[in-house]
């Protein structure tokens, strides 16, 4: 049964594989591993344009919170995320600046930067104090997390560094069925 669930999220994302690549292309440029930005799709709505129960907003395919990215999405001509274009071309304006905020070249450390916000750049950094090199890997990096255990309405208690350093794993893992080439000049891991 399990099988048939993971095939029909695969299945559901291929529907939006062009559309996101086109955006990719538009706001990286034509070398970008925009597969990635699908294994993101899965990772965030398992490719459906729902509107979250997280208690924020988030909608979509890629589960923008609109009303935090609206004033920087009305600046790229983005008025609204109601069609899935819109989604796809606001995703890839937020991994855009999510790139610019990483204290890492990787795209690893963008990716967490778009589902929890820049606190890896505090873990790299206390890494790369400690440690004395630049790139600092996904797996050290997590080791210098210091985030909260959040506790969910059912009691469940999950730590917030497994949460966000999972999370660029699994885009990774996800995104590697959509590949056609080489990751080029933009590095993962």
């Amino acid at each position: 049964m399990l099988f048939l669930c993971v095939t029909a999220s695969a299945d559901r994302c291929n529907s939006y594989v062009q559309e996101a690549r086109r955006a990719h292309y538009k706001v990286f440029g034509l070398d970008y591993p925009y597969w990635y930005a699908v294994g993101q799709l899965r990772q965030e709505s398992n490719c459906r344009d729902v509107i979250s129960r997280d208690g924020v907003g988030s909608q979509g395919v890629a589960q923008i919170t609109y009303r935090w990215w609206q004033g920087f999405l009305s600046k790229k001509g983005i008025d609204n995320i109601s069609s899935i274009k819109n989604q796809l071309l606001a995703q890839a304006y937020i991994m855009q600046d999510a790139k610019i905020q990483a204290y890492s070249s990787h795209l690893w450390v963008a990716y967490q930067v778009y589902n929890g916000g820049s606190l890896v750049n505090k873990e790299i950094t206390r890494a790369r104090n400690e440690l004395g090199i630049r790139e600092i890997p996904h797996d050290i990096a997590k080791e210098y997390c210091k985030r909260k255990t959040i506790t969910f309405n059912n009691g469940q208690k999950i730590n917030a560094c497994d949460i966000n350093y999972e999370y660029s794993e699994k885009v990774y893992e996800y995104g590697q069925k959509y590949k056609l080439f080489s990751d080029g000049k933009y590095k993962f891991w």
